[in-house]
């Protein structure tokens, strides 16, 4: 297969284009590099398809097919983010405010986008990696000791056993997407409340995104990561920007009451700029690598990283 799908996007670049500018025949989209701890951030301008990736992050090399996740999420997701993205986004774009918005085949939709996204990047699928292997050897310890010293030579071969982090990585994905625990997942997300927030101030102060754009919170706790909030908690929260101009909400049932939970699946016009400050900071907090500005911001964020004449802070 060569060199083909060596690049391999851990964010859907149909997704990207929707924060990025057209120039010609490509997209271009403003980029924050996170620091490293003794650097300032960099900001630059880059086609979409050079930014979001990481090399054969996906392979699998003892698959017949080693690009099969890329594959798999390609078909399966990436592609969602497409056509059947845009007309939700058209819908909400187009509706009056306060208007009922989201269907329940919408919210299908776009919890498959929101879970896959969550699943495919490094700060779930690196973690997971890397925790596999002491549950492994937890599992081995427990069967070892249950078993009498007369199975000698099936203890040898239990103690012997090993997966690979490509092993692992492996049965991770397939665990996580198979279709029926996948749809479970989204099955816990479409029984929250949902609630669209359309940007007022989009012109000056619009939502941003990165690599890892799904924040997922805890209401007592602040934003974390999945493994340890849950998606089924009474205090979770879920925000994840489509555009720009659009952030969805997803809230538990017990946690907005009254008059709030009439605008569930409504659009709700919003100008609060520190709410959008908010939420862009930790978007931009919890990135993998790249953070991502529209370009009404990008000006203005490259300002706040520009060095301080006369050195001043």
């Amino acid at each position: 297969m060569g060199k083909a799908y060596k690049k391999q996007h851990i964010v859907p670049q149909a997704y990207l284009n929707r924060f990025a500018t057209r120039k010609k025949d490509h997209f271009t989209i403003g980029t924050r590099l996170n620091p490293s701890t003794k650097s300032r951030p960099k900001l630059f301008m880059r086609p979409v398809e050079e930014v979001g990736y990481i090399v054969e992050y996906y392979d699998v090399c003892k698959r017949e097919d080693p690009k099969f996740w890329e594959h798999y999420l390609d078909k399966n997701f990436d592609a969602l983010c497409g056509k059947p993205l845009e007309n939700i986004i058209a819908k909400i774009t187009l509706c009056p405010p306060n208007t009922l918005v989201l269907t329940d085949d919408d919210k299908e939709l776009l919890a498959r986008i929101i879970l896959s996204q969550t699943f495919r990047v490094p700060a779930f699928l690196d973690d997971s990696v890397a925790k596999s292997e002491e549950i492994l050897k937890i599992h081995k310890q427990e069967i070892l000791q249950t078993l009498p010293t007369v199975f000698e030579p099936q203890r040898d071969l239990i103690a012997q056993i090993s997966f690979d982090p490509d092993d692992r990585k492996d049965i991770i994905l397939e665990g996580i997407f198979s279709e029926d625990r996948f749809q479970n997942f989204c099955g816990v997300l479409q029984e929250k409340d949902w609630f669209i927030f359309y940007n007022g101030v989009r012109n000056t102060m619009p939502f941003i995104t990165s690599d890892n754009p799904v924040v997922i919170a805890d209401t007592k706790r602040g934003a974390g990561k999945v493994t340890k909030i849950g998606l089924g908690n009474d205090t979770t929260v879920i925000l994840y920007p489509l555009t720009p101009s659009i952030l969805i909400g997803i809230y538990s049932s017990g946690f907005l009451l009254g008059g709030a939970r009439k605008f569930k699946n409504i659009r709700i016009p919003i100008d609060d700029t520190k709410f959008i400050f908010n939420v862009n900071r930790l978007i931009m907090h919890q990135s993998h690598i790249h953070s991502f500005i529209p370009e009404p911001l990008f000006s203005e964020a490259i300002e706040w990283d520009r060095p301080k004449e006369n050195g001043s802070k």
